[in-house]
């Protein structure tokens, strides 16, 4: 399973950051970079004084829902 995250940071001070971790759960790699490059396109809706920096799809071992 994977697990996508998206770090966003505040536009006029770029060292404060915040982390977004998916509610859902991949079966693959790649269906976990698509939905984190999905969630990186909608920050601007939600949260418009921050810029997506970087995203990341952290492989969950078994029986994990998070790390």
């Amino acid at each position: 399973m994977w697990q996508a995250i998206v770090t966003v940071c505040f536009i006029e001070a770029m060292t404060k950051c915040v982390v977004l971790e998916s509610q859902q759960w991949f079966e693959t790699e790649r269906s976990c970079k698509s939905r984190a490059l999905e969630m990186a396109g909608d920050v601007h809706k939600y949260m418009k004084s921050h810029k997506p920096v970087r995203y990341k799809c952290r492989k969950l071992g078994g029986g994990m829902l998070t790390q």
